[in-house]
């Protein structure tokens, strides 16, 4: 009898172990890809103050000369403005989703999503610059 609770005992140890590591590694996949999106994000909005800046910077040097926007400029600046507002948009949703279906899927308790932050923080310092 001793013989089966020692090995009982050693089975549940090896699945409880296995278990975690699988977890582990599910924890740093999912972390992996919402910290690329995050990056993505953050490059995102780089760019759109960047593009800013540069039509700031075109708008007051016109008015400076008293130079008003052609119809091209014009319509190069909406169109500009409208492709960063629908890319925004799709990542935002895009992140969204996946967050809200990382939590319904594995990450019910607080203190899971908690772990899930901490290794996208952790994943976020390697890969977004």
């Amino acid at each position: 009898m001793k013989r089966k609770t020692t090995f009982g005992l050693l089975l549940l140890g090896f699945v409880v172990t296995n278990c975690q590591k699988i977890q582990q590694e599910q924890l740093h996949q999912d972390a992996q890809l919402m910290a690329s999106l995050e990056c993505e994000a953050r490059q995102l909005k780089n760019e759109r103050f960047n593009a800013a800046n540069e039509i700031r910077f075109m708008e007051d040097s016109l008015a400076r000369h008293k130079v008003q926007l052609s119809v091209a400029q014009s319509a190069k600046i909406d169109s500009l403005k409208t492709s960063y507002t629908l890319r925004t948009g799709q990542l935002a949703e895009k992140i969204t989703k996946k967050m809200d279906s990382l939590f319904t899927a594995t990450y019910h308790r607080a203190e899971e999503r908690q772990q899930l932050d901490d290794e996208i923080e952790k994943v976020l310092k390697t890969i977004c610059h």
